[in-house]
């Protein structure tokens, strides 16, 4: 049975990235598109909503594992990345004080959400199910408090829309781990161990790491709406892309899955700046 449920992520990870490519419609509504994404170069923003597929978006567990089991299959992930990676104490302060504040100002704000920091030299981040987030510590000596707001929000946002495990029921895996963690009473016994395994290989696929064009963006948009109302400057998401664009050209190979992603870095500053203008437009 194990065997099955561990049965190749690869192949869903890219039919999950095949399935943001945008469909060919009519010679019309290819115009209209034109049209509606006109780039407006005064203002040095598209003048189309970049986000509009997510401002009335409600986020919830429906059809995919409980809260409850979320929470489990975390703890159990995060068990497996610290085999993994080398978590340090260095800057898990700074990063558990930010990280706690952007928390509790986004749409999921009373999960128990537990930030750590991995020493690595790559600049990456990412968040497992159920509120664990990492960041290197290369990545949190680059980031001033802003920046490094902008890129735990960012992660939080994940979390608040349930991306890895969005990313789990695409590979079918969802099914089989619901079943063991529903199995599962204690810490020992056969069960137990399936889940671990089955976590570890998660763990080991980089499946907590794969979103989609369309998840990196609504991250984009829950994390910098999410700084703002924390009270960080929102600018910090702007600046941070910046960093990660005059660094990606010289060191490509330190820049990790969270930047390295698309849609491109010039396109997801484009898009916070609209963001911040909105914002504050409505202030």
């Amino acid at each position: 049975m194990l065997a099955l449920l561990l049965a190749p992520t690869l192949a869903a990870a890219q039919q999950k990235e095949n399935t943001s490519a945008p469909a060919v419609g009519s010679p019309i509504n290819a115009v209209i598109d034109l049209g509606s994404s006109v780039l407006n170069t005064a203002a040095g923003y598209v003048d189309a909503d970049p986000y509009s597929q997510f401002r009335d978006a409600r986020y919830s567990n429906e059809g995919l594992l409980s809260e409850r089991d979320e929470i489990k299959l975390g703890n159990q992930l995060h068990t497996e990345v610290g085999k993994k990676f080398k978590i340090t104490n260095e800057g898990q302060v700074r990063a558990n004080r930010i990280g706690q504040r952007v928390a509790r100002s986004s749409l999921r704000p009373n999960l128990n959400y537990q930030f750590h920091v991995i020493r690595d030299k790559e600049l990456n981040a990412f968040a497992t199910p159920g509120g664990h987030i990492y960041i290197t510590t290369a990545l949190m000596n680059l980031a001033n408090d802003d920046e490094l707001a902008s890129v735990l929000a960012h992660e939080v946002g994940h979390v608040v829309a349930r991306h890895s495990l969005k990313t789990l029921q695409q590979s079918q895996m969802l099914g089989g781990i619901a079943d063991l963690i529903g199995s599962v009473t204690g810490v020992a016994g056969e069960t137990a161990g399936q889940l671990g395994t089955m976590a570890a290989s998660i763990v080991a696929s980089g499946l907590l790491s794969i979103h989609n064009r369309e998840e990196e963006r609504e991250a984009d948009f829950l994390g910098v709406r999410g700084m703002s109302k924390s009270g960080f400057n929102s600018e910090g998401m702007v600046t941070m892309f910046q960093k990660i664009q005059r660094i990606s050209p010289s060191n490509p190979d330190i820049i990790g899955s969270i930047f390295s992603d698309h849609p491109d870095v010039q396109e997801r500053i484009d898009n916070t700046r609209y963001e911040i203008r909105r914002m504050r437009g409505r202030r």
